[in-house]
Parts: C-alpha cells; sequence; structure tokens
C-alpha cells in the first residue's frame, strides 16, 4: 500500500496547511480511499489523484476538522459525475453532522468491518468527545493502523499489533496531556507504537501552537522510529 499525507493539522490547520486527511491506496492502484477530510484536504486530494479514481472516503469521526471539506466535495463531484454515489463510511453521530452528508453525491455507509476493493478494513472503537474509530486496514500481507482521534484506550496497542505503518494522534504535549484529555500526546504516540509491536510511526493531528519538531523528540524517547507525517509526503507500506 501507499500513504499519501494530504492534510496533518488539527483541530484547525496551520499557516498553509491543511487537517487531517489520508490516501491510501493500493499498490496496483485499482483501490484509493481517503481517509477523513479536514479542511484544506480537498485541494491536496485533487493535486494526487482523479477523481474518477477515488473509490470511498472513510471519516474516523464526524469533527469539522476531519469532515469539513466533504462539503464542497459534494459540489466537484457534480462536476465529475459518477456512475454510482461515492460511498462514504462514518459513524452515525453527532446525527447533525452526518446530516449534512445526506446528498446525493454521497452513499452513506455504517462502520462494519469490511472490505472496500483491494483492502481489508477493521475498526475500533476510541476514546473521544463524540464516537470515533480508529481502524486497521490490511492488503497484501501488509498492515496500515490510523488511531483516529483518541486518548489512551484498553485494546488499541492489541488492535495495532504488528502494524507495518501506525498513524498516531499526537495531539498534545506531554506537559498538556491528561487522562481525561480527547488525545494522545507525542509521547503516548510512542508508548503505543513501542507496545503494539509496530515497523514505523507518523505523527499526525498536529496542534499549530506547538513546535512539531518538539512533539517528534517527545515520541522519540519512547520509540525510536516516530517521524512527523508531512503534507505531500508518499510512504510505502
Amino acid at each position: 500500500m501507499k500513504l499519501t499525507i494530504l492534510g496533518n493539522s488539527g483541530p484547525y490547520p496551520c499557516a498553509g496547511g491543511a487537517c487531517s486527511g489520508y490516501l491510501l491506496s493500493s499498490d496496483s492502484g485499482d483501490t484509493n480511499v481517503l481517509i477523513d477530510c479536514g479542511t484544506g484536504v480537498l485541494a491536496n486530494l485533487s493535486r494526487a489523484l482523479p477523481w474518477e479514481k477515488l473509490d470511498a472516503v472513510i471519516l474516523s469521526h464526524l469533527h469539522f476538522d476531519h469532515m469539513s471539506d466533504m462539503l464542497p466535495m459534494q459540489y466537484a463531484l457534480q462536476f465529475h459525475p459518477r456512475t454510482n454515489p461515492l460511498p462514504v463510511y462514518a459513524p452515525l453521530t453527532p446525527a447533525p453532522v452526518r446530516a449534512l452528508l445526506d446528498v446525493s453525491a454521497y452513499g452513506l455507509h455504517p462502520m462494519e468491518d469490511g472490505r472496500i476493493g483491494a483492502l481489508s478494513v477493521q475498526f475500533f472503537p476510541g476514546r473521544h468527545p463524540v464516537e470515533s474509530r480508529a481502524m486497521r486496514i490490511e492488503c497484501d500481507s501488509t498492515c496500515f493502523v490510523y488511531t483516529g482521534d483518541t486518548n489512551e484506550v484498553e485494546g488499541l496497542d492489541a488492535f495495532a499489533a504488528g502494524a507495518d505503518l501506525l498513524l498516531a494522534d499526537a495531539g498534545l504535549s506531554s506537559d498538556d496531556w491528561k487522562m481525561a484529555a480527547p488525545h494522545l500526546s507525542a509521547a503516548g504516540c510512542g508508548r503505543l507504537a513501542r507496545s503494539a509491536g509496530a515497523k514505523r510511526l507518523l505523527l499526525t493531528h498536529l496542534n499549530p501552537k506547538y513546535d512539531p519538531t518538539q512533539l517528534a523528540a517527545e515520541a522519540r524517547t519512547e520509540f525510536e522510529h516516530a517521524e512527523l507525517a508531512e503534507i505531500g509526503a508518499q510512504y510505502a507500506i
């Protein structure tokens, strides 16, 4: 698989940046799934992939920094018509936000384990103020895990076990983290990667208030192979 970073900020974009958005593609290029679609992601997606090659969208949760660009995407699809509505997998709540996705351009689906083209997808509940899902996606004997937005939650390390690439919510510094917070710290991401036996860790959901190099340093105190997710970068899995 190949992961392209379309956005890496949260809960708002840094100057010239974009919020959470990740394009996951099978090596063959036959299956292309957009994971999250926050502020600024749509423009970066249009540079990365022709519209007709997008097979589905998975939204980890329905906070606006993870789904707001789904609203203008419906207009883009009017100018790039599809034979069938674009499949969108999203939580059922918050209901008022999910209702914004109930348009003719999208075919809404529940977040249930299954297949999207060449990709096998499993979901795991995170711990966040709204319904949120981590996801484990496998293809051709490789494994990608994305935490979505979550704090520490029992069983997440087992869900992520053996991941070739772990993309994790580094929304807080160690100084600002607490158990009641809605996000992991960068160091917590490192502990998760180490406990899960992940081969590689990418830090995302980077809050613009922090120095990202400091977050990376905090993560590396727990997991040597921690990196910052960089917009535009592609990572082989």
